[in-house]
């Protein structure tokens, strides 16, 4: 079966490629008779356990050929607050298969993101006399003694002889840590320990069952802006011992204070912590700890704490985050495959729902991009956390099909941001701006859920921070920056190399996709000045297309090609090089072939598939980043596409079911889980607001 590409010409004006534009769920239902999956109730759900038994969170927690994949094992529901798991490095991502011992464990994590962050709430359980510095209570561990399913983590500490389980909910997690006969046990609470930087911190040791406190720490990427979590941690069993210390981070040895009830981080350059104990005993003791974060303050971690976990026992909220797995995973249905494709398609599907993660307390409240406390109405959530520049692509279009609800509340907290911040941002963490990236992939988001008929949101405060966005270069003095370059793009109508140096060209073609995706929002909204607007700078991206050698190129605003200009190298093109960025036009494809000539896109296509082994190359197709997740599918719009079922295939092939495998379905997110959830089902979409799939 050769013409399994199921697009057509467009409907609209100019020279755009549209693929068919069916409804999702009879596309996605379509897909069954060609291939692997289709969406179906939750009550299809497979066996007893659901989907989730074929999930396996150990997929790309290694470093397989594309590196360090960034994901972590332990629990967290769907979407949910509190994402729980083991760290076994000090600064980074958390968790590492190939890194030999756990330093210890901490209450949040970002799946799948380039740069060190969060890891906030932390703690280690020890025996014997207490240590506080992480080579004196790490400890090593073996995978022979570590389990992963959703909702659950367990593993033995070795030097300590300690078994923790964990489990989450929403907005608390449990541990259940089994101490060995005949030595003290510990549990020590490093607060100022996180794996970016603590600023500030507090831990506070309340009666003989209960600490609380903060930490404040910077968001990613050196974009270091504050923000602070709350936390509750209570215990099932009063504790006899306890006390503070405090100490620089230069590896002078901290001071202890037994029986110090509080102590306060003062600035970067110190570390704080506390330390309860319970006397030895002459069997093995258990004590469960509870613990409740908040963004708000602490009042609001131990409502979530009241209102999630409190009076359930570690089985209870084990089962309730089983099932909620098993629900979410419920909604698409395979038959046929075998068990290495299953568990590929489910973990992919279980890391695509993983963020954005909910930034509300149980009660509603919140902190907006104002600073200022705020509700969301009851039945509603606020998500925070938006790997924008990833996630448009795919994630966002599976999310909006899988569950359009959340996607709702998705898309209202990002029209929230623009109302109480000023502007929508790129890639938000917590309330905060951080600039990361580039485009208006949020805008684009926006556009997705809308015209996949998703409308309970306030498209009107929307529509009017899409289109500022797109036409107006924000305020001076403010945390956002908007679309660089917007000076120029207005001026010259592209973004001149000389004037923004970073990724210059791809920094266009990203503007383009958002100006592309407003346009069709325009013509939904019955805005046809606005549409006319916006159809033009759509097509700005041609400004940057050097008609000699057939490429995409930075040019200076003088009119002039930058030279020397290598299409290996990443000049003008962020993560990536003008090899990659020939293909992301998934807007104008229609343009680029007949520019390019089909013969010559075809064969520059076949050769960027002619890798030898999966990894970075400047010439070659690059399954491990953004950049290129649209590539594969290019063939159906040059009149070849058995040569994108060829390359899908391929690229599944690569797939595999263990730590340092996975790729392409790991990262970026859950973007990168999102792609072959997505082309697995014969349902991706080249251009994410598009309404098609190919």
């Amino acid at each position: 079966m050769q013409d399994a590409g199921m697009h057509s010409q467009s409907r609209g004006p100019g020279s755009r490629i549209r693929s068919f534009n069916k409804p999702a769920r009879a596309c996605c239902a379509a897909a069954l008779a060609m291939g692997f999956a289709a969406l179906a109730m939750p009550a299809l759900a497979q066996g007893p356990a659901g989907n989730a038994s074929y999930v396996n969170p150990m997929i790309g927690t290694g470093s397989g050929p594309g590196g360090g994949q960034n994901l972590f094992p332990g629990p967290a529901m769907p979407f949910g607050m509190v994402q729980f798991s083991p760290d076994t490095e000090d600064h980074g991502f958390g968790y590492h298969y190939d890194q030999k011992r756990i330093h210890g464990f901490s209450m949040t994590h970002m799946s799948g993101v380039g740069c060190a962050n969060e890891g906030e709430v932390f703690f280690q359980p020890t025996t014997g006399p207490v240590e506080t510095e992480v080579a004196q209570y790490d400890s090593p561990y073996s995978h022979q003694q570590e389990h992963a399913s959703p909702g659950y983590y367990s593993v033995d500490l070795l030097r300590w002889d300690i078994h923790a389980a964990l489990t989450a909910t929403d907005r608390t997690g449990e541990v259940q840590l089994t101490f060995p006969a005949g030595k003290d046990a510990n549990l020590l609470v490093p607060i100022s320990h996180t794996l970016n930087k603590a600023v500030g911190a507090q831990v506070q040791v309340v009666g003989n069952n209960k600490l609380e406190g903060y930490v404040t720490n910077l968001t990613f990427c050196g974009s270091n802006r504050p923000y602070k979590v709350y936390f509750v941690m209570q215990f099932s069993h009063p504790f006899q011992k306890y006390g503070t210390w405090s100490g620089l981070h230069d590896g002078t040895p901290a001071a202890l204070n037994a029986g110090s009830r509080e102590v306060t981080q003062p600035s970067a350059e110190r570390q704080v912590g506390a330390y309860v104990s319970w006397p030895s005993s002459t069997a093995a003791q258990t004590v469960t700890v509870q613990i409740g974060i908040s963004y708000v303050d602490l009042r609001g971690a131990e409502n979530n704490l009241q209102a999630e976990a409190a009076g359930k026992s570690f089985a209870q909220l084990r089962r309730h985050a089983r099932a909620a797995w098993s629900k979410a995973l419920g909604v698409i249905d395979v038959t046929g495959g075998t068990p290495q494709q299953k568990a590929v398609f489910y973990t992919s599907l279980y890391h695509s729902l993983l963020i954005p993660s909910i930034f509300n307390d149980a009660d509603g409240r919140y902190l907006g991009f104002d600073g200022k406390m705020h509700h969301v109405a009851a039945g509603h959530n606020i998500y925070d956390n938006f790997s924008g520049w990833d996630i448009y692509r795919g994630e966002m279009p599976l999310v909006a099909l899988v569950d359009p609800q959340r996607m709702d509340d998705i898309a209202q907290s990002i029209v929230l941001m623009y109302q109480q911040g000023g502007w929508i941002g790129r890639w938000p963490q917590a309330n905060q701006y951080t600039n990361v990236m580039a485009g208006s992939p949020l805008s684009i988001v926006l556009a997705t859920a809308w015209l996949d008929g998703i409308h309970n949101f306030d498209m009107k405060t929307a529509w009017k921070g899409m289109y500022e966005d797109a036409t107006q270069a924000p305020p001076n003095g403010k945390a956002y920056q908007g679309q660089l370059g917007m000076k120029w793009i207005n001026k010259l109508h592209y973004v001149p190399d000389d004037k923004v140096s970073y990724g210059s060209v791809s920094q266009l073609q990203e503007d383009a996709i958002a100006y592309a995706s407003l346009y069709d929002l325009a013509k939904d909204l019955g805005k046809p000045g606005a549409a006319r607007t916006l159809y033009q700078r759509a097509l700005y991206y041609r400004n940057l297309f050097d008609p000699q050698d057939r490429m995409f190129r930075p040019k200076d605003s003088d009119g002039v090609w930058v030279k020397p200009f290598d299409p290996t190298q990443e000049h003008g093109f962020i993560e990536g090089s003008g090899w990659h960025y020939q293909w992301f036009v998934p807007a104008d494809l229609a343009w680029v072939v007949r520019a390019m000539g089909r013969d010559s896109f075809n064969q520059r296509l076949k050769h960027f598939f002619d890798y030898p082994v999966p990894m970075w190359n400047g010439e070659y197709y690059n399954p491990y980043n953004e950049t290129d997740l649209e590539a594969p599918f290019e063939f159906n719009f040059s009149g070849m596409p058995w040569m994108t079922q060829r390359d899908i295939r391929s690229s599944h092939r690569e797939d595999g079911p263990g730590p340092a495998d996975g790729t392409p379905g790991v990262g970026g997110a859950g973007e990168r889980s999102a792609w072959p959830v997505m082309s697995m089902m014969g349902c991706y979409r080249e251009e994410p607001a598009g309404q098609g799939y190919e």
